[in-house]
């Protein structure tokens, strides 16, 4: 209890956290403010070994929050400042797999030190998390210097904040983006509460995501390459997630058998959704903001994931359990609805980059 309220307090913290960070990128270069957010992670992970209260684990909590916000936005500054074009959104789709492999590896390891359940096991644990810190940051030294951004108007503080264009699309991509916590949350309380399934399914299902991420993530990205693919993803994958939203509804009123290969074709219409909306958010976040000012609209952009944390517990989780089947209707509405009003924000978002464009091109002039 008491370490899930010092997780929501610092989430709450950090949440703004992105865009004085991704600006300050923005200012002195995203490989130098990059390696130095690493390196003071790296340290503030080994001060959990000298925690003894918990006002102790709060504040060391909320700083490494606030640090690993703004790292997502310096990440995504540092990617737009080594590769163009097309290619940033591939290479955020290689993280993203990545990334699976990772957590994986690490799930791996926690177990082992839970199995174990010793004060020893879990230090060692803390020491080979703040060693990896320690090696992400030499790798991250090694990358091409990218230059600052020249200082100007576009750079100014809260900029992406007053977008209100990009908000619009961020905040609709956000609601779009709780179809994460499907998997994670609702399907664990739906299996076991109101299907015959095995418990066990959970864990396959998990899997089915993982593997079908890591495998298929970078392949689904080539072929989202443009805004207005983008769009068209996101729509695609409004209409996917709706059926399987509603399959798993279908699947807490029959057999155990049927119930079993409901879930599993839910699961994987669910993800290639998943994958092409993934893919999407990759384009948008990057063709989208301004070059001048890519660090701080970084930082909002990364909101969507901290607002799809704060809304998807009630939204996503409870309602199954306190509806039943009737909520994964509500879940398909929400869903579509939202990726149907992702092409008219990301329209509004582009007429006003091409405005601000030809306003800087006649200023210039």
């Amino acid at each position: 209890m008491q370490v899930g309220t010092g997780l929501s307090i610092a989430a709450g913290v950090a949440l703004f956290a992105g865009v004085p960070i991704g600006h300050l990128a923005d200012r002195r270069g995203p490989r130098e403010v990059q390696v130095a957010l690493v390196l003071v992670t790296a340290g503030l992970t080994a001060v959990y070994l000298l925690v003894t209260q918990w006002w102790q684990f709060v504040l060391v909590a909320t700083v490494i929050a606030v640090l690993d916000r703004g790292a997502g936005a310096v990440r995504g500054a540092l990617i737009a400042g080594l590769v163009q074009g097309a290619g940033r959104a591939t290479t955020k789709a290689y993280l993203r797999s990545v990334t699976n492999v990772g957590m994986t590896v690490g799930t791996g390891i926690a177990a082992i030190a839970l199995h174990f359940d010793t004060r020893e096991a879990y230090l060692v644990v803390l020491y080979v998390d703040v060693a990896t810190y320690a090696v992400a940051a030499l790798l991250l030294a090694r990358l091409p210097h990218v230059p600052p951004r020249p200082a100007g108007q576009g750079l100014a503080m809260l900029t992406a904040l007053r977008d209100l264009p990009f908000v619009a699309v961020v905040v609709v991509s956000s609601v779009v983006t709780m179809q994460y916590w499907i998997i994670e949350l609702a399907i664990p309380l739906w299996v076991v509460n109101q299907t015959e399934a095995p418990r066990w399914l959970v864990a396959v299902l998990m899997v089915i995501n993982t593997v079908s991420v890591v495998i298929g993530q970078v392949a689904v990205a080539r072929r989202v390459v443009t805004v207005e693919a983008a769009v068209r993803a996101t729509l695609l994958a409004g209409v996917l997630f709706f059926a399987a939203c509603a399959v798993f509804g279908v699947s807490g009123q029959v057999s155990a058998v049927l119930a079993t290969t409901l879930l599993v074709s839910g699961a994987l219409l669910h993800v290639v959704g998943e994958l092409a909306q993934a893919s999407a958010s990759f384009v948008l976040g990057f063709e989208l903001p301004p070059e001048e000012a890519m660090g701080q609209y970084q930082g909002v952009w990364g909101m969507t994931f901290s607002i799809s944390s704060f809304l998807a517990p009630t939204v996503i989780a409870l309602l199954p359990l306190a509806l039943g089947a009737v909520s994964w209707l509500l879940h398909d509405g929400i869903l579509l609805g939202a990726s149907l009003l992702t092409a008219p924000t990301v329209r509004w978002a582009v007429r006003s980059q091409a405005s601000r464009l030809t306003v800087e091109a006649a200023t210039n002039g």
